[in-house]
């Protein structure tokens, strides 16, 4: 029953990172005729109306260093690189389900959440994830250490991703990393 769940919980984050009009608004449990409810009406509100500022939500910050890329999306650089010392904890930003957690030769170890709200962070490049696919996490809670895994890395380093509603937002604007 627990891999059963692990399932569900992994194929409806993919189904909200490919589509995020057809999936829960928040991160409940859900059943068949939930997400079919939810789905019409996010068809019927349209994604605009459904589009919320993220300025009402406390963020944990995944990582306390410098900024070494920033968010540019024009470049297909969604997120921001934080270098901080070897060995330092990764933290998930707010509460929600881990819904990737493998490794890629590309970006390394990477970890990914949903949150409520169609909102998703990733975590790229950890030397060692703590969480699998399924598992809940609190806001604060470690999930991994930082690394420098992946061909695209140089240094201990974690590349953070922030999506709302499948686009990418830059981070910075939201959280303090230093």
């Amino acid at each position: 029953e627990s891999e059963l769940d692990a399932q569900r919980v992994y194929t409806n984050g993919l189904k909200n990172m490919l589509n995020p009009t057809q999936v829960k608004l928040d991160n409940e449990a859900t059943s068949g005729q939930e997400i079919r409810n939810n789905s019409m009406k996010g068809q019927n509100q349209g994604i605009s109306s459904m589009n919320l500022s993220l300025d009402h939500y406390y963020f944990c910050s995944p990582l306390e260093g410098e900024i070494s890329a920033k968010f540019d999306s024009e470049s297909k650089h969604f997120g921001v690189d934080i270098v901080a010392e070897k060995d330092s904890p990764v933290k998930s930003i707010l509460d929600g389900v881990v819904i990737t957690a493998d490794w890629s030769a590309r970006t390394g170890n990477t970890i990914s959440i949903q949150h409520k709200s169609n909102m998703i962070s990733v975590y790229k490049h950890n030397s060692t994830l703590l969480k699998k696919i399924g598992q809940t996490v609190k806001s604060g809670e470690a999930i991994a250490i930082i690394g420098n895994t992946g061909l695209h890395t140089s240094g201990p380093h974690v590349h953070f991703e922030l999506w709302k509603d499948g686009q990418a937002v830059d981070p910075s604007n939201y959280i303090n990393f230093n």
